[in-house]
């Protein structure tokens, strides 16, 4: 086994992009060289100016591989009396073997002569010299650089390349850097060059130039720097792992500082100074002793300490500033009420077809309405519109546009101090969540109901235009929007009738495009997706997803509940049976062309199968009317299951598909009344017994 190890150098790389610069590297070049039949096991590093990555198990040669090289066909190969032809022996020469060596094998084309032969390994620092270049060319990276004479594209400018195997350089060209085996320590307190003739000796002697190339290391460094140094002003840092990441990819040595500001500021609403503090200067709040913020904060430095006080006192100057802005917008804006704001909001542009914000409030209010009624919350309908007419109003405040990140949390807290009920405030500060799969949603009915008709009127709009993601483009986050619908009925229990929700925010825009009836045929299909997906991360299996949401499903909360009861039943020893019986209920039907019941004529039933299946059936009807509609799914499909024994007897001892027409089409009309009733609840031939 052969040691690798592989550093480009570049120009300080944007620490949002480094996590998965790292590993698109590492799982690029492993996927190249397994397709070289190279496999290894590869780690990979990086800091603020550097890729790394390097593996201690690649073989040194390619693994010999025998191929097979087909030739001309048999006719065209041999002549009438077998000989091999010139074809044979121009195709034999060109694959460097004897004419006998030529072999015969069926293809789907015809019989055709062929070659098989051993091809030698190739040496691995050959193929790393090959795929390497390319792999690294065809990162992609939200922004590109170009450098040079500008055919060069890359997140950063390239300064060096060491790449090596066995202590050996490989050689090849970088974006024009020849590689090599010589790096550079810290840009100011080591800044020297580094020759390095393996693994070890590179980590060795990069830690020993103040660069520590493992992002984990500097991330547990720097969070034992902030409660150590938290603890002598008797405070503890804030628990923030995403910004730790970032101010561990900021760096390329550890550093950490203490600084303060005036404590005056603290009077300001915690969330005004936490995202001042993270999102505007990365540094890192405190707290005290009674878990209230404290005037202390951490600012990462790529240096050993600061003894002369510069850094720290750079970023308080910096921060100090920033308050005083907010202390000032907080202030000036309070001399309006939201209210009164709502009107500027038709200075904003939603988006060119749709309109400006204001008419996308007045959209919202209407339709977070109708959604409070339709969803049993008549009572909550007033505070619900007040809020979806007040919720957009922080757009157009001083603080949003000084602190972009806040908006709705600013408007919340706005309306908090106009006088507007807990239940209105709460829901403009919540109304932009779930922002993601993980983000908790608004706290109460009220903001849920704003959040929803906030999403599905962007939805109804967007999809109305044929605005649709394809592929891997959703430049109008509508997926992310869908998600946020579906997880706030699923996770809210709410019951909604989507399909009539989705025509209700269609009729409110005043747009030429798809009709009411069009956006829901194409929209809800595009929210069943996210069910799946959220469904599939709960751990369900395919196929009982699949039998749930093939049948009809306006109601998502609904579906869910009977995904979980065809997962529950599934275990039953009848169940296995009734769902392969009932695809070979589903197959009869579709060769038929049954699409509706008819009715059943007891008098056309012959035979004892026939009548104890249909006399079972009209029992358990009755049964299931009343459990489908109590949403007690769980025991509906249990009666369905105990169907099994008696549905299998009678495809035993019955043919379906008899010459009397009269007869035939009584029993699809059976088969087909039990398919309607059991759609209620899940397409059991989907169940992959």
């Amino acid at each position: 086994m052969s040691e690798f190890l592989l550093e480009i150098l570049a120009e300080e790389i944007p620490a949002g992009v480094l996590s998965q610069a790292r590993s698109d590297l590492l799982r690029g070049l492993a996927d190249a060289l397994a397709a070289e039949r190279i496999e290894g096991t590869f780690f990979a590093h990086s800091t603020s100016r550097r890729l790394v990555l390097f593996s201690r198990d690649l073989p040194e040669v390619q693994e010999d591989h025998e191929v097979e090289s087909v030739g001309p066909s048999v006719r065209v190969a041999f002549d009438a009396d077998g000989r091999p032809t010139r074809a044979a022996e121009g195709f034999a020469r060109g694959q460097g073997v004897a004419v006998e060596a030529l072999r015969v094998v069926a293809t789907p084309k015809g019989e055709y002569v062929s070659v098989r032969k051993i091809v030698e390994g190739r040496f691995t620092s050959e193929i790393l010299a090959e795929v390497i270049p390319t792999v690294v060319s065809r990162m992609s990276f939200p922004r590109m650089m170009r450098w040079g004479d500008g055919r060069n594209t890359w997140i950063r400018p390239v300064h060096s390349v060491i790449c090596l195997l066995d202590g050996l350089v490989v050689p090849f060209s970088l974006f024009g850097v020849e590689s090599g085996r010589t790096t550079f320590g810290h840009r100011t307190l080591a800044p020297g060059r580094i020759v390095v003739v393996g693994v070890d000796d590179y980590v060795a002697r990069l830690r020993a130039s103040f660069v520590e190339p493992d992002a984990g290391v500097r991330r547990r460094t720097l969070a034992e720097k902030a409660e150590a140094l938290a603890a002598e002003v008797g405070c503890s840092a804030v628990e923030d792992s995403d910004l730790l990441d970032t101010l561990a990819h900021l760096v390329e040595w550890p550093g950490l500082v203490r600084g303060s500001f005036e404590a005056a500021y603290l009077d300001l609403p915690e969330e005004i100074l936490v995202t001042a503090m993270r999102e505007h200067q990365k540094v890192l709040p405190t707290r005290d002793a009674t878990g209230a913020l404290a005037a202390h904060f951490f600012a990462v430095a790529d240096h050993t300490g600061d003894p002369k006080g510069h850094i720290a006192r750079g970023n308080e100057w910096v921060l100090n500033a920033r308050f005083a802005d907010a202390r000032f917008f907080w202030d000036d804006d309070g001399k309006l009420p939201l209210e009164e704001r709502v009107p500027r909001l038709a200075r904003l542009s939603f988006q060119e077809k749709l309109g400006d914000t204001l008419r996308k409030v007045e959209r919202v209010e209407a339709l977070a309405d109708r959604l409070a009624r339709d969803l049993g919350l008549a009572d909550a309908a007033p505070r619900v519109a007040r809020a979806a007419r007040l919720a957009r109003a922080d757009l157009v405040t001083d603080m949003v546009r000084e602190f972009p990140d806040l908006q709705g949390i600013v408007g919340g807290l706005y309306a908090r101090r106009d006088g507007e009920s807990e239940s209105v405030w709460q829901a403009i500060y919540d109304h932009y969540l779930p922002a993601g799969a993980d983000d908790s949603l608004p706290r109460a009915d009220v903001g849920r109901v704003v959040a929803l008709a906030d999403r599905l009127d962007t939805l109804a709009g967007f999809f109305a235009l044929g605005l649709v993601p394809t592929g891997s483009r959703d430049p109008y986050a509508l997926r992310r929007a869908a998600l946020a619908v579906v997880r706030i009925l699923l996770e809210g229990n709410l019951r909604l009738d989507l399909p009539a929700a989705i025509r209700a925010a269609r009729g409110l825009h005043d747009v030429a495009g798809a009709t009411p009836e069009e956006t829901a045929a194409s929209l809800h299909p595009f929210l069943l997706e996210r069910v799946r997906f959220v469904l599939e991360r709960r751990g369900f299996r395919h196929d009982e997803i699949e039998s749930v949401l093939t049948t009809d499903c306006p109601d998502v909360t609904d579906a869910v509940e009977r995904v979980a009861a065809v997962a529950a039943v599934r275990k039953l020893p009848d169940f296995a049976p009734l769902a392969i019986a009932f695809k070979r209920v589903q197959n009869i039907l579709t060769q038929a062309g049954v699409t509706t019941a008819g009715e059943l004529d007891p008098a056309l039933m012959s035979d004892d199968s026939e009548r104890q299946l249909a006399g079972d059936f009209f029992q358990a009807r009755g049964i299931l009317d009343e459990l489908v509609g109590a949403r007690r799914y769980e025991e509906a499909l249990s009666v369905m299951a105990s169907l099994g024994p008696c549905l299998d007897r009678f495809f035993t001892d019955v043919m379906v598909l008899v010459d009397d027409e009269a007869v035939r089409r009584n029993r699809l009309s059976l088969l087909a009344a039990m398919r309607d009733q059991f759609f209620r609840v899940a397409r059991l031939s989907e169940i992959q017994a």
